[in-house]
């Protein structure tokens, strides 16, 4: 039991990191009916932004977290003119295609500005061990649930009781309607870019000092992120925060239980069965017109 229980802590943890990305990821579809591709490259140049102004520039961990967002909000307006604002009109396919060549651009970007050799960030949180039960995880690891969970209920939160949330589940449900309301579409379209690449870049940093950090590591993220999508309802929030810390979990007993070469394939596996038998997702309908 005590060896169960640390499995689902470990998985808890990597979930949550799945959250944060899918989440994004979701927000932008639901709202704007855009599929990025390129999201996982915001996780990627997020990993490295924090690790880079750490490790080379001594900045301290709150300091870099800052550059970490920065450099978020610089990549969603950036990639909300290239992939909504320049595409709206045209078919869903060619924000697709142009998210794949973003990607690309982003990875041998990254290949050319920090190198091919994978790169790992120890901070003082790394010898730090916590105790919860019969259960142990590193402080720094532990971070991470807990970032997680106060991101997505600050999250909830602006969605339900701002002016800025109400706008952007207007555009969820109707866009059309939304700008009839006096909705700016375009600043609503910013927003969501923006909240999404925070996130993304956010779970790169935090997760930078778990796993090692290279240009392409984006590209299983990004897939994990679709996995939890799918899971969760594509459109749906609460369903991808769910449907990620599940995935976490599901992925950390299949690697103890069964071996870790069926870790990546298992969550593949669940995703074609829910297709297959539940198309809407695990979680029913999306947020916006529950």
């Amino acid at each position: 039991m005590d060896l169960l229980l640390q499995y689902v802590a470990n998985g808890l943890v990597n979930g949550s990191n799945y959250v944060l990305v899918a989440v994004g990821l979701t927000l932008v579809f639901g709202i704007l009916d855009v599929v990025n591709f390129a999201h996982g490259e915001f996780y990627m140049l997020g990993a490295y932004t924090g690790l880079i102004l750490v490790t080379a520039f001594g900045w301290p961990i709150w300091a870099a977290m800052g550059g970490v967002l920065l450099v978020a909000i610089i990549l969603g307006i950036g990639a909300e003119g290239l992939l909504h604002r320049m595409l709206k009109d045209r078919d869903v396919t060619s924000s697709i295609i142009t998210s794949f060549g973003l990607a690309v651009i982003l990875q041998n970007s990254a290949l050319l500005g920090f190198g091919p050799s994978p790169m790992l960030l120890q901070t003082e949180y790394s010898t730090i061990g916590v105790d919860i039960g019969p259960v142990y995880l590193p402080l720094q690891q532990l971070l991470i649930p807990v970032a997680m969970a106060l991101l997505i209920a600050v999250l909830y939160a602006v969605l339900r009781y701002t002016w800025t949330g109400r706008s952007l589940r207007a555009m969820a449900q109707h866009a059309t309607v939304a700008q009839l309301c006096g909705v700016q579409v375009r600043k609503v379209a910013i927003i969501t870019f923006i909240v999404a690449a925070m996130l993304a870049g956010i779970a790169g940093f935090l997760m930078s000092t778990v796993y090692m950090v290279f240009p392409i590591i984006g590209n299983m993220i990004v897939l994990k992120a679709f996995t939890v999508v799918i899971l969760g309802g594509m459109g749906n929030v609460a369903g991808a925060a769910a449907a990620g810390l599940l995935l976490g979990v599901v992925e950390s007993l299949t690697a103890a239980y069964l071996g870790n070469g069926l870790r990546d394939i298992v969550g593949f596996v669940i995703v074609i069965a829910v297709l297959l038998m539940r198309p809407q997702g695990l979680f029913g309908k999306s947020f916006q017109r529950s």
